[in-house]
């Protein structure tokens, strides 16, 4: 991914906050985010993928913006929450973009931690009702 173009596709949808966790696979976003974004976009590094969703929502409530959280796919366990109680379309509506890294994809060479988390990912996806993208 060539990660300031895909800022600036964000920005042109008026998405400039992004709250989460760096992961390894997206250190190309991380690294721009935290050293080479512009003034203009809000970057906030989470103790954890909850806090980074409810910082997500709380910018909403405060701006009427979305906004951006990025987490590894062994962080969803940590989501679980704040997106069905707060974010769920069936609750307040509060639109987030998630980018996840998908460590354990399936047919993807990995360590043995992310292999059964990275068989279910997509079915987590679709029980929270969030739809996606590969």
């Amino acid at each position: 991914m060539e990660v300031n173009k895909f800022i600036k596709e964000l920005k042109k949808i008026n998405l400039d906050s992004f709250f989460g966790v760096p992961d390894s696979l997206m250190s190309d976003l991380s690294k721009y985010l935290e050293f080479e974004n512009d003034e203009e976009v809000k970057h906030v590094i989470t103790q954890n993928e909850g806090s980074a969703i409810g910082m997500a929502i709380g910018n909403f409530l405060s701006t009427k913006k979305p906004s951006a959280v990025y987490l590894q796919n062994s962080g969803l366990g940590n989501i679980v929450n704040p997106i069905t109680s707060l974010a769920s379309e069936k609750v307040f509506s509060i639109p987030v973009l998630l980018i996840i890294g998908w460590r354990g994809e399936p047919n993807t060479k990995d360590e043995p931690q992310h292999n059964v988390k990275g068989k279910i990912t997509e079915k987590i996806l679709k029980l929270l009702n969030i739809k996606y993208t590969i």
